[in-house]
């Protein structure tokens, strides 16, 4: 909560995007000078000029409307002051994030057993990106929250009408969260039927809006957002760039990119990582499992859907491998509990948790707050 107002990535457009629901009952129009980049620049940087107005920034109006719609109503219980209103919905995000852990436990008990299980949210919540997303206003902690849920349903086989809701749910939240269609569609194909039905009112608001040819609004988000940087092609510095940015913004890289963490911090971060896949590596019998292989199956699937996106925008933001963080963090703690004997399995990923949580409580008193300092 210490981020100052508009300082998480897209914080404007999803605040205005609630706004207009909240304001009228329908939902907005994504239409052309919906984006500016120079006014974002300027808001980025932290150096807004007199008559800047972050109302005109409503680039999101194009999304799922789940999220929005859920929020409506704290934007409106309470005081109207916008920065009231922006505390609010990051309050709600924090409980979503709670929620979130409190899903991440009970799906990694399908591999796990309960005394290691619970080494998973603490990971969880070591990430500071996480910390950093959850305590914003944007569909992603809603979107995290269901991408665990669908993985619960997954490993529990509950009912396909169920399983169809909740993807339905989560494609009206964030179309990030079509990489467990074909998972859905293994399990049940009849489970597209409540999906599709979930789906529907919001499909027939995007056709009437954009038109048959367009129903996702993908072709008016590419006009509106015309100056925003594109694929440059492939090349040796654009994979290192990728490989780079996406590991540090996984971590810790706060506010619109721009607050890094310093690099003995990120250095810390690949040294685990770097441990708990070489612990991986010595138990790759176990990951035949069947509950196994669903958890990195969603973790393929989340980094192909990664890549081809930023074949097209570039957009090295890893916050979007977060559809898949709970079969990440699992990964890392079945990894690091192979290091020591089975008495001792349970120490190696609670201390290498205590390690992350304390990264992360360093990373946002020491990195994020200093990093929002007005430069004198």
């Amino acid at each position: 909560m210490r981020t100052p107002i508009w300082q998480n990535p897209d914080e404007p457009a999803h605040f205005n995007y609630v706004r207009w629901v909240a304001d009228t009952g329908t939902l907005p129009e994504l239409r052309v000078g919906d984006w500016d980049s120079a006014l974002l620049s300027r808001l980025q940087n932290g150096r807004p000029q007199p008559g800047d107005d972050v109302a005109t920034i409503r680039y999101e109006s194009w999304q799922p409307p789940l999220y929005y719609m859920l929020a409506a109503p704290v934007y409106r219980i309470g005081p109207g002051d916008e920065a009231s209103q922006v505390l609010r919905m990051r309050l709600f995000g924090v409980f979503l994030g709670g929620l979130t852990l409190l899903v991440a436990f009970h799906v990694v008990l399908h591999v796990f057993p309960r005394p290691l299980a619970l080494a998973v949210p603490f990971t969880i919540a070591g990430v500071p990106m996480f910390t950093a997303v959850s305590a914003s206003v944007s569909a992603d902690p809603l979107a995290n929250l269901l991408a665990a849920a669908l993985l619960l349903a997954l490993l529990r086989t509950v009912d396909w009408r169920w399983l169809g809701v909740l993807l339905g749910l989560g494609l009206v939240t964030k179309l990030a969260l079509a990489v467990f269609i074909p998972l859905v569609v293994w399990r049940s194909r009849r489970a597209l039927i409540p999906a599709v039905a979930v789906m529907l009112p919001w499909l027939i608001h995007q056709v009437r809006v954009y038109g048959w040819s367009d129903p996702l609004a993908f072709a008016r988000h590419a006009e509106v957002v015309a100056d925003q940087p594109r694929f440059p092609g492939l090349s040796a510095d654009y994979i290192a760039q990728f490989l780079t940015v996406s590991f540090h913004s996984f971590w810790a890289q706060f506010g619109w990119m721009a607050i890094p963490a310093p690099d003995g911090l990120y250095w810390l971060w690949a040294v685990l990582t770097l441990l708990a896949a070489i612990g991986l590596a010595t138990r790759a019998s176990t990951l035949s499992e069947p509950a196994w292989r669903l958890l990195l199956v969603t973790v393929a699937l989340a980094t192909l859907a990664y890549v081809a996106y930023n074949l097209t925008f570039q957009q090295f933001q890893a916050r979007y491998l977060f559809t898949a963080l709970v079969p990440i963090c699992a990964l890392l703690v079945h990894g690091w509990s192979a290091w020591l004997p089975r008495n001792w399995a349970l120490f190696a990923p609670y201390a290498a948790a205590a390690v992350l949580l304390a990264l992360n409580a360093y990373s946002l008193v020491r990195v994020l707050v200093p990093g929002f300092a007005p430069v004198s």
